[in-house]
C-alpha cells in the first residue's frame, strides 16, 4: 500500500501540467528619418523589434502609440503602418488625428488578433515593423505585447488549480499511510 501511495504521488507530481501566466513584452520607442517633401521616397519597410510567440498562445493583443511624445512637438508621425509578421496591427492615415497631433500626447492604438492571425504568425520570433506612407517623420511610442495561454520551458510555470487538487490529495493520502504506519 505504501508504495502504492508513493507512485501515485510521484506521479501526481510529475504529470502536472503547467501553463505560464500571462508574458508581456516591450518595445521602446523608435525614431524614423524625416522624409519631406511628398511623395517619398520614403523610409524602406523597417523592423523595428521582434516579439517571441508562444507555443499555445490563445490571446494576443498589442498596444502602443503615434507618436513617441519624448518632446511635446513629437506627439504625431508621418502616416504610417505597424505589422506583426504579415498582420496590420495599426495605421497613422496622412491628415488625421496621429497625423496632425499637436496635443504633446501620442495618439494611442491597440489591435486584439483573431485565432486566424494567430495561428498564420505560428510560433517563435516575429518582426515588428513600421512602413512609412506619407512624408514627415516616423515615430513609434513603446510597444507592448500582451500573451495569454501559452506554454514555455523558460517562463515561470504556474500549476493549474486542477494540478494542484491532484497534489494536495497525493500528499493527504501520503499523510494518511505514513500516521497509520506509526499508529499500528
Amino acid at each position: 500500500m505504501k508504495k502504492l501511495l508513493i507512485i501515485l504521488t510521484l506521479a501526481t507530481l510529475t504529470g502536472a501540467t503547467y501553463a505560464r501566466a500571462d508574458d508581456i513584452q516591450t518595445l521602446p520607442s523608435y525614431r524614423g528619418y524625416n522624409f519631406f517633401p511628398d511623395p517619398g521616397p520614403y523610409q524602406p519597410s523597417t523592423v523595428i523589434g521582434t516579439f517571441d510567440i508562444l507555443t499555445g498562445d490563445t490571446s494576443i493583443s498589442l498596444t502602443g502609440a503615434f507618436g513617441s511624445g519624448d518632446t511635446p512637438d513629437l506627439s504625431s508621425s508621418a502616416g504610417e503602418d505597424l505589422y506583426l509578421g504579415s498582420v496590420l496591427v495599426a495605421s497613422c492615415v496622412e491628415f488625421t488625428y496621429c497625423y496632425n497631433n499637436t496635443s504633446g500626447t501620442p495618439t494611442p492604438w491597440s489591435y486584439t488578433l483573431t485565432a486566424d492571425d494567430i495561428s498564420s504568425l505560428g510560433t517563435g520570433i516575429v518582426d515588428f515593423t513600421v512602413v512609412q506612407t506619407s512624408q514627415y517623420l516616423v515615430e513609434v511610442g513603446a510597444t507592448t505585447l500582451d500573451q495569454v495561454g501559452g506554454t514555455s520551458s523558460g517562463a515561470a510555470a504556474a500549476p493549474e488549480p486542477t494540478s494542484l487538487m491532484l497534489l494536495g490529495t497525493g500528499v493527504l493520502g501520503l499523510v494518511g499511510a505514513v500516521r497509520r504506519k506509526l499508529v499500528a
